[in-house]
């Protein structure tokens, strides 16, 4: 027994190789991206001191902007201020006053990038202020390796941890299906020690109320309930547990139609009345029609009703039910193994149903009912068929 308990082990070093190298990896781009980006900084900055030095030695005469630009193919643009100005720029009070000995910013002039300084120079015995406008893309050349370096190790490390996502995910799922397979197996194993004891306890309940009065057979009515209830947990565990073998076979509708049909005082069940005719495994599709009806009859108000219909190439089955409907988050889950909103039960009807559905080759799927209850809708391959019309009454 102790294989049927034994999960897979997942590595701790997987987890730590799939986000840490990614994260390491865009790290460090992104730390060499930062350090050229104060380099390229540190170059246009020089190139403006470059230019403010050649500010003082120029001669009085001399157009400053036309000059330097034949020097410096960066500069974009050249003003001087001086402090009597008739139009002084406020952010120049600092530098005027001695409290800053320059100051840079980034703007954009037409369009342009330009990294902007404002550097105190001398000429003719007077301090004036430079505003140098230098092209910010005349740097470019060294961070444009290091940008295409950061956005290659983006790309790969997304790409890595998608990767990393999808392979957890994965074994996740191997582990979860190795897991319910296990699970199945003990199922097995359990029902088929259950099956024979809880027999001998229905022969003699039945027995018992044989030779009992009225009262008593009153008293032994819950027993050999719950004894049926109990046989029904085992055949579904049993089912669970053994993959389905279909013997497919040519069947009347109403064949199936009449097995699957309710006994039920407490509702009303309506059966379509089609002629159909499918190729299907009979049994497979029992137990799938009455575990769905089993589901319908516990949700409904008043009715459920069975259906058919041929759709294209298939044959459609509707289980319909008047009940309070399922909210979405929990319909999704419902063909889980063992996922019940149930005080009773395993969870194993809709599971069982969707597993013998796939067997044959079909689908299955609940929907909400317009007006209100919850939709069962089987879908399988016609087949060599043949078909009437189905009036959908009771």
């Amino acid at each position: 027994m102790t294989s049927i308990f034994r999960r897979p082990h997942f590595n701790p070093l997987f987890l730590l190789a799939a986000f840490v190298l990614p994260a390491v990896l865009l790290f460090s781009a992104v730390r060499t991206f930062q350090g050229l980006a104060t380099l390229r900084t540190d170059y246009l900055r020089n190139i403006a001191a470059t230019v403010a030095a050649g500010l003082e030695t120029l001669p009085p005469d001399a157009p400053p902007y036309e000059t330097l630009a034949a020097e410096q193919g960066a500069l974009f643009d050249l003003r001087v201020y001086d402090e009597a100005s008739s139009n002084p720029d406020p952010a120049l009070a600092p530098i005027w006053q001695g409290r800053e000995l320059y100051r840079i910013a980034e703007a954009t002039v037409d369009g342009v990038r330009v990294f902007r300084a404002y550097i105190p120079f001398h000429q003719e015995g007077r301090m004036r202020v430079a505003r140098i406008d230098i092209d910010e893309s005349a740097a470019d050349f060294i961070v444009v390796h290091a940008r295409h370096n950061v956005a290659v190790a983006a790309l790969s490390g997304a790409v890595l941890m998608l990767l990393s996502f999808y392979a957890i995910w994965s074994v996740r799922r191997q582990m979860r299906l190795q897991h319910l397979a296990h699970l199945g197996e003990m199922s097995a194993v359990l029902a088929h020690e259950i099956r024979n004891p809880l027999g001998t306890m229905k022969g003699f309940v039945q027995l018992a109320q044989e030779r009992a009065d009225a009262p008593t057979r009153a008293l032994l009515d819950p027993v050999l309930d719950e004894t049926q209830r109990l046989e029904r947990l085992v055949s579904d565990l049993l089912l669970y547990g053994r993959p389905p073998q279909p013997a497919f076979r040519i069947v009347r509708w109403s064949e199936i139609r009449d097995a699957v049909a309710l006994r039920n005082g407490r509702i009303r069940y309506a059966a379509g009345t089609s002629e159909l005719t499918l190729s299907t495994d009979p049994n497979l599709l029992k137990q799938i029609l009455l575990n769905l009806l089993r589901n319908a009859a516990e949700a409904a108000r008043e009715e459920v009703s069975l259906s058919a219909r041929v759709e294209g190439a298939s044959i459609v089955i509707a289980v319909e039910d008047d009940g309070p409907g399922i909210p979405e988050e929990v319909r999704k889950r419902l063909f889980e193994s063992f996922f019940t909103t149930k005080s009773f039960g395993t969870g194993l009807g809709l599971a069982i149903a969707k597993k013998l559905t796939v067997a044959l080759g079909g689908t299955i799927e609940l929907l909400p009912r317009t007006g209100g209850g919850t939709l069962a809708e089987l879908r399988l391959k016609r087949g060599d068929t043949r078909h009437g019309t189905d009036s959908g009454g009771g």
